[in-house]
This record gives C-alpha cells, structure tokens and sequence, in this order.
C-alpha cells in the first residue's frame, strides 16, 4: 500500500485512464451493434496497448524530468525535490498495472453479457469501480470519502459519455 500511496498520482491516473477509455471502447462499439468477439477483442487490445503506453508515457516523462533538473539545477525550484525522490521504475510499474486493472473492469461484462447487453453492466461496474477508488483516494488525502467517490464518477461519466455517443452517431 505504501508504495500506492507514495505513486498516487499514477496510481489513480491509471486506474480513470483504463476504466474510462476501456469503457468508452466497448460501450461504443456496443452501442454500434458490433459483434461480440470484436467488442472483447478490441477491449484487450486497448487493455494491453493502453497499459503499455502509459507506461512507457510515465517512463519517459519521469526521465526527462529528472534529467532537466540536472541540466537546470538553479532555474526551476517547483517539483525538484518530487523529481529527485521518485522512484523511475516503481512509479512505471504503478502506473502500468493500475491501467490493466482499470481496463480489465469494463471489458468484463463482455464476458458474460453480449454486445448491447453488456452495456449497462459495463457501466455500472466502471462507476463502481470509479467511486471506490475515489473512496480509496480520500484515505490518503483526507478529503471527504463521498465528496471524493463522487467526483470521480462525474469526471469518468462526462468521458465515458463520449466514448458512447460516437458509437451511436457512427454505428456500423
């Protein structure tokens, strides 16, 4: 838990950034009638691709920072010592798993319910998923746990609800 918490920033980064855009994948192309097999396999494909990304993304982001500390140690002071203290290849390793397991979660409900069916299960258990970690979140930032779930919800609402409506607008 600790080092969740010390990578709390890739930890919840992660986990919105998989849920939200595994969700408005398979929501979206369940909303575009496509077939179940293509819906799950374009589901995993985002769940490792995204998973993959963001952790090269966070790799090279936390990299370049450190580097531009040392290269400009005088000019900027804001972020120097996080930069400094932040471990490149725990915080990666964070960031990465918490994408997978935030992507795993919508693409679920695929599993037991086809296509347009799969709709509503997927979103509830992403908003579930969304409100817990917001739950999660307030422990360590002593912020009001309801306050805290639910603006994790309305921000992951307001993106899924993209994701969805192209499908709609563009189904196949």
């Amino acid at each position: 838990m600790k080092t969740i918490e010390e990578n709390l920033r890739e930890f919840i980064f992660g986990v919105e950034d998989g849920l939200i855009g595994n969700l408005g994948v398979v929501i979206g192309l369940a909303a575009a009638n496509a077939p179940n097999n293509l819906i799950l396999l374009a589901g995993l494909a985002t769940m490792f691709g995204q998973s993959i990304s963001m952790s090269a993304g966070n790799y090279l982001s936390i990299k370049s920072e450190k580097e531009y500390f040392e290269v400009n140690k005088k000019e900027r002071k804001y972020g120097k010592k996080y930069a400094e203290k932040k471990g490149v290849f725990i915080s990666t390793l964070v960031m990465g798993s918490s994408v997978f397991l935030g992507a795993a979660i919508p693409v679920s409900s695929y599993l037991l319910f086809p296509g347009e069916k799969g709709i509503m299960p997927s979103i509830l258990l992403t908003l579930t998923a969304l409100f817990l970690v917001g739950v999660y979140k307030s422990g360590t930032t002593k912020r009001a746990w309801f306050k805290s779930g639910s603006e994790m919800v309305i921000v992951g609402t307001i993106a899924a609800t993209a994701g969805y409506t192209i499908g709609l607008l563009l189904g196949i």
